[in-house]
């Protein structure tokens, strides 16, 4: 790579290519690889879930699937010149669109009124319409004809975190799948084997933390580490992590809530203090305070345990 070339984010470069290197979605995989073998797909599929979990990286991988020629088990071959002319967004009949930006009446019958056209190089042409619970409700009418009887060489995929913004006849025309968090062992896991092929280290829990600070989304995770690498740390630290990205030590989050709970102002304003002079973002260990609150009722509520107080956090 030369100093003019543009470096390409680890998401990017690490998203999945096939079914096999998806991370954490086996039940929804299965169903998948088993519909595209048995020839029971439906035209009009639903990809449901949190953000960063892999939707429109199994949707790219569903449009390969369903036009390469090498096609075993309901799994593409990633090798043949239609895969690759999908992996590299240059295959026309593949249409991704941001439903964020294109969700208005006029977009959606110029795309209503392209379904006439064939493929023009691909056995199916697959449209995958991201964030599509943003549609307006007259482009949903305007496209409901199209999803309901569409032609035979046309597969519909929405991309959704919101899937109740979806109105209910639309939902009842699609095949849903439902993706779900990943955990942070997953998430550890892939960031690990990213790490080792880039010739970086981090300790386990460092990985491990930017696993929780992800919150269950593996593209969110391979950002994190994207701004973390961009350091030049020789290997990642836990300490390192909070230092880069603001973040209070766990015994000073612990301390703003025993503040809280005993009612001492003082303590906590010199530890917000303290943690302001350090560079750590105020807003941040905020979000680590709720965080910190949340997971301890969880635990105490699995425990059949009163949460009321949750004197046991401080």
């Amino acid at each position: 790579m030369t100093d003019t070339d543009q470096h390409q984010a680890i998401y990017r470069r690490w998203r999945a290519q096939t079914f096999a290197q998806v991370i954490g979605q086996e039940a929804v995989v299965r169903a998948l690889r088993n519909a595209i073998r048995d020839g029971r797909l439906a035209h009009g599929l639903l990809f449901a879930g949190p953000r960063g979990t892999g939707k429109t990286s199994v949707a790219r991988i569903v449009a390969k699937a369903l036009n390469c020629p090498n096609v075993g088990d309901g799994e593409p071959c990633d090798a043949c010149p239609t895969c690759a002319a999908i992996r590299e967004g240059r295959a026309l009949d593949v249409v991704e669109l941001d439903a964020a930006s294109n969700r208005g009446i006029d977009e959606v019958r110029i795309l209503r009124d392209r379904l006439a056209y064939g493929p023009s190089d691909l056995r199916r042409k697959v449209y995958i319409l991201d964030e599509a619970h943003q549609i307006t409700r007259d482009a949903w009418n305007a496209l409901l004809k199209s999803i309901e009887e569409p032609p035979d060489y046309v597969t519909f995929i929405f991309a959704s975190t919101h899937p109740q913004g979806f109105p209910p006849a639309i939902l009842s025309r699609l095949q849903r799948y439902d993706f779900r968090r990943l955990t942070v062992t997953e998430i550890a896991g892939k960031l690990e084997r990213i790490l080792a092929a880039e010739g970086r280290r981090a300790d386990g829990d460092a990985l491990r933390l930017i696993g929780e600070l992800a919150g269950g989304g593996m593209r969110d995770a391979e950002t994190i580490l994207d701004q973390l690498l961009a350091t030049g740390v020789e290997e990642l630290r836990v300490a390192d992590v909070r230092g880069l990205l603001g973040l209070a030590e766990p015994e000073a989050v612990d301390g703003l809530i025993h503040a809280l709970l005993v009612g001492d102002p003082g303590s906590g304003l010199a530890l917000l203090d303290d943690l302001e002079e350090r560079g750590r973002d105020l807003r941040t260990v905020l979000d680590q305070v709720v965080d910190r609150l949340r997971r301890a009722i969880i635990d105490e509520v699995a425990r059949g345990a009163d949460p009321g107080p949750l004197v046991a956090v401080a």
